[in-house]
């Protein structure tokens, strides 16, 4: 049961690799579980990774709008670390990832995150970094609620994409994009003002971990991963030069490097 004595969302899940360390991926919003499917196949002899859908992507049910979105996605995700299992987590699902080393200690070998949007570090660490998302953020939400949530993906894509125009992405991502925008909305009081009180517990953490950006990535991402990685106990901090958010997709062959090399340190 959830924390809320309902039962948790049930996510679609789907393996990669055939390696003997179990691991547990958790995607981007907007994306599904297919978007590790690059790293997958670098590191399909070490690891079987379980890459799960979060709620209201790919296959996996909506979220009811109930409580709080980013409580109610750790909830359906706690279930999948069920064993020892290294944590691979990419922007959203990095600060799931994190949440889950903090209540699960024993069940964490190492951490591997791409830029988790924790960007209530900055607000603690350069809040003028922490000002301008929120700028950003409040002119993709008055879109949304405008009506024109087609707009309000456009502006989020433009910062948080793999590089591409709007109007070159298929038509199958912009919709999607499009269709699940009111995430990112929702999943604000979690990522901007750490409703749940992740940043002061992240010393709290010491499994083996990399926290990884693009240096094309905007100003703010650095600021929150160097900012999470100081707090971390055992971190190493990477920087991939011509890499941006969307690093996992775009580079999978140079992440998985550095995934592969925080396994060995586990």
């Amino acid at each position: 049961m959830g924390l809320d004595g309902a039962a948790p969302l049930a996510l679609h899940s789907r393996e990669f690799g055939k390696g003997p360390r179990r691991a547990l991926a958790l995607h981007c919003s907007l994306a599904h579980s297919g978007a590790w499917k690059g790293v997958a196949a670098e590191l399909e002899d070490e690891l079987t990774i379980t890459a799960l859908d979060l709620p209201g992507h790919g296959r996996s049910p909506d979220w009811d709008h109930a409580g709080d979105l980013t409580a109610a996605t750790f909830e359906a995700v706690l279930p999948f670390l069920d064993q020892p299992m290294d944590l691979i987590g990419h922007s959203y699902g990095g600060v799931i990832a994190l949440k889950l080393a903090m209540a699960r200690p024993d069940l964490v070998r190492s951490l591997s995150l791409f830029e988790p949007v924790l960007m209530a570090v900055a607000k603690e660490d350069l809040p003028e970094e922490w000002e301008w998302n929120r700028r950003h953020m409040e002119e993709v939400n008055g879109h949304i609620a405008a009506g024109d949530p087609a707009m309000g993906a456009r502006l989020f894509m433009r910062v948080w994409g793999d590089g591409r125009k709007w109007d070159d992405l298929p038509e199958e991502l912009r919709q999607g994009s499009t269709r699940r925008i009111g995430f990112i909305g929702a999943s604000q009081p979690a990522i901007s003002e750490d409703n749940g009180g992740v940043v002061p517990r992240l010393s709290e953490i010491d499994a083996p971990a990399v926290v990884m950006d693009g240096a094309e990535s905007p100003a703010l991402m650095h600021v929150v991963q160097d900012g999470i990685a100081a707090r971390l106990r055992n971190a190493r901090r990477v920087t991939f030069d011509g890499m941006a958010h969307m690093g996992p997709v775009t580079h999978p062959k140079s992440v998985a490097a550095e995934i592969r090399a925080t396994l060995q340190q586990a």
